[in-house]
C-alpha cells in the first residue's frame, strides 16, 4: 500500500466519521410544535369548528364522551366571517363565571373544507379577564382555503 493510497483512506475514514457526526449533531427531540395540542391528546383528531378550553384547571369534562363540562368559563359566542379581503376571521366571546380574575391564553387553528391543517396553530394570545366579565378573541386565517376553525383556551402561563 502507498502512503498516497493510505492518506485518502484516512481522509475518507475522517470525512465519513464527520458526516456521521453531523447527523447526530441534527437529531432532534420530538417536542411540542405549533398544532400539537397540549391536553395529551395528540392521536385524537380535533373536532373542528369548536372551542375547547384544554386546562383542566379552567374546565373538567364530566363524562366520558366529553359532553358535559363544569367550567368557570363559558363561551358566549362564536362568529366566523371574512375580512374584506377574503380570509376567514373568527371571533370569540369568552366570559369569566368567577369572582376572581383569570388569565387566559387563546389560538386558534385552521382547516381546509376537507378537515386538512391549512395553516399551523397561530401563537397564543393573552387575556386577563376580570371577574364576571368578558373578552373578545378575534383571529384571522392565513389562507384562503381556511374553511373550518379550532380554538383552543387555556390558563396563561
Amino acid at each position: 500500500m502507498t502512503k498516497t493510497s493510505s492518506l485518502k483512506r484516512l481522509a475518507f475514514a475522517t470525512a465519513l466519521f464527520a458526516g456521521a457526526l453531523g447527523l447526530q449533531a441534527c437529531e432532534t427531540t420530538s417536542g411540542p410544535e405549533g398544532g400539537v395540542r397540549i391536553d395529551n391528546q395528540n392521536n385524537v383528531s380535533p373536532t373542528l369548528n369548536t372551542v375547547r378550553v384544554i386546562d383542566s384547571s379552567l374546565a373538567r369534562y364530566l363524562d366520558v364522551q366529553g359532553t358535559r363540562v363544569s367550567s368557570v368559563l363559558d363561551v358566549e359566542g362564536v362568529f366566523v366571517g371574512q375580512t374584506p379581503t377574503g380570509f376567514r376571521k373568527i371571533t370569540v366571546q369568552i366570559r369569566n363565571k368567577t369572582k376572581s380574575a383569570i388569565p387566559l391564553e387563546v389560538r386558534a387553528s385552521w382547516y381546509d373544507a376537507s378537515g386538512m391543517p391549512s395553516d399551523p396553530a397561530q401563537s397564543w394570545s393573552r387575556y386577563f379577564v376580570q371577574p364576571q366579565s368578558m373578552v373578545t378573541f378575534e383571529q384571522s386565517s392565513t389562507r384562503l382555503n381556511s374553511a373550518q376553525y379550532y380554538v383552543e383556551v387555556r390558563g396563561a402561563q
